[in-house]
């Protein structure tokens, strides 16, 4: 999963609505032959059913009834605990034949929302990890891993091969010539010294390796562990070169593939929590001082609108309404746009998601944050951006 493939998903169309289902397969949850997260998803989907029955038309309660049959199998599959994925989604357009499936190995919460278009913020919030790079540094040489929605990857393994055969530390008696033997200590230390310097040019090519890796893949952040006698300038070389990186004393060297996610993701829900507060600070004081930021639903609503947001940033809990104008300007809820009249407005209670599918067709970057910085941004009602100009 991908922006792009988030992209497809925002632009599915049904005559009679998306309808997205998510699935948490929380291995937990898995007791006797129904598991939990099964009973509340179709207990989700009676509800929607009724609520389409109570508010029509007709129509409508009988494409989504026909609909649910025709999904049934896809359903069961989607629910299934052998299936694979801890977090699973479905979307299905109401009115058509385009039903598309995610499997991710990170938690998206159960529900069920039948909307004009796809739901898609539960896989934003999950796409805020991103991929990261995890770097294994010991004297022998480096892993270089990559993190990817709970899943682990080695992307490549560089062995530390020093050479020193032509300078190898002097070894054997002293002979005849007690003077040979005062020689051994400044030996050693020139051996060391050597190798140390040797171990730096390791790291400093390894350091450029990366940063090409970083911008290739698309990191939004590096990860490296081991000795802080190598970790610690390398990410100050690559913090140098533009490339987010933190250093970790954590031991990953003997670690199986498969445990390395579930290993480093405690340290960087704490790194995403830290860059997330200096986001939301950098929105604040940019916005504050008249820069290139905006604070508040309206102001980001008419940056979006004119395409100039390049970093969306919502509160992860916090719901918008609102309405869209028939040539697509979005307002907050009460507001009406210039030149537009009260009957060409149509009713958004689902804000965000249509903040989102703006901030993706216009190559914005989206960032949902909670906890501390989502408190920062309560006195903006829950959003700001940062702008490109």
């Amino acid at each position: 999963m991908n922006r792009h493939e988030l992209l497809s998903l925002v632009r599915m169309r049904g005559a009679d609505g998306v309808l997205s289902i998510y699935v948490d397969a929380d291995p937990a949850a898995q007791m006797g032959e129904r598991p939990a997260w099964a009973i509340t998803v179709r207990n989700e989907l009676r509800a929607l059913t009724g609520r389409v029955e109570q508010e029509g038309p007709r129509r409508r309660r009988v494409v989504l009834l026909e609909a649910l049959e025709q999904l049934d199998d896809e359903v069961a599959d989607l629910l299934d605990a052998s299936a694979p994925g801890r977090g699973r989604a479905l979307f299905a357009a109401l009115g058509g034949d385009d039903v598309r499936r995610v499997e991710l190995q990170v938690p998206l919460p159960s529900r069920v929302v039948l909307e004009e278009l796809a739901y898609v913020r539960p896989l934003v919030v999950a796409l805020e990890e991103g991929r990261r790079g995890v770097l294994v540094v010991s004297r022998s040489g480096m892993r270089v891993l990559e993190l990817e929605l709970g899943q682990t990857s080695e992307l490549e393994a560089v062995e530390f091969a020093p050479s020193t055969d032509d300078w190898r530390e002097m070894k054997g008696p002293a002979g005849a010539n007690p003077a040979l033997a005062q020689q051994t200590a400044p030996q050693r230390d020139r051996f060391a010294r050597r190798l140390e310097d040797r171990y730096a040019r390791f790291l400093a090519s390894a350091a450029r390796r990366i940063v090409s890796l970083a911008e290739t893949r698309d990191w939004e952040l590096v990860l490296a562990s081991g000795d802080p006698r190598l970790v610690v300038p390398l990410t100050e070389d690559l913090a140098s070169s533009g490339i987010r990186a933190v250093s970790s004393e954590r031991s990953l060297e003997n670690l199986p593939l498969g445990d390395v996610a579930e290993t480093v993701t405690p340290e960087l829900r704490d790194t995403r929590k830290r860059q997330a507060a200096a986001l939301v600070d950098q929105a604040r004081s940019e916005a504050l001082a008249g820069g290139a930021a905006c604070l508040g639903l309206d102001e980001t609503l008419y940056a979006l609108g004119e395409g100039r947001v390049a970093h969306l940033v919502l509160d992860s809990e916090r719901e918008f309404r609102g309405s869209s104008t028939t040539d697509g300007r979005l307002v907050s809820e009460g507001q009406r746009p210039a030149g537009a009249s009260p009957h060409e407005l149509k009713l958004e209670p689902n804000l965000a998601e249509r903040m989102i599918e703006r901030a993706l067709e216009t190559g914005a970057r989206i960032s949902s944050v909670n906890g501390p910085a989502a408190e920062v941004l309560s006195d903006s009602g829950g959003v700001a951006a940062l702008l490109r100009w």
